[in-house]
């Protein structure tokens, strides 16, 4: 699932291998949406990530 120039998946329980994921927009964006700022990734938790 591709959309704002990233890949978009989400993955439910111990499944590895089928995002279940059919619109980024409406199962993603909702979570991303206030870091959009840094890109749409919280980096907050990632520190190499803010270089």
């Amino acid at each position: 699932m591709w959309g704002d120039g990233w890949g978009w998946a989400f993955y439910e329980g111990t499944e590895t291998q089928k995002t279940i994921t059919t619109d980024y927009r409406k199962d993603c964006l909702g979570c991303h949406e206030p870091a959009r700022g840094q890109d749409l990734i919280y980096v907050q938790g990632y520190p190499i990530l803010k270089r």
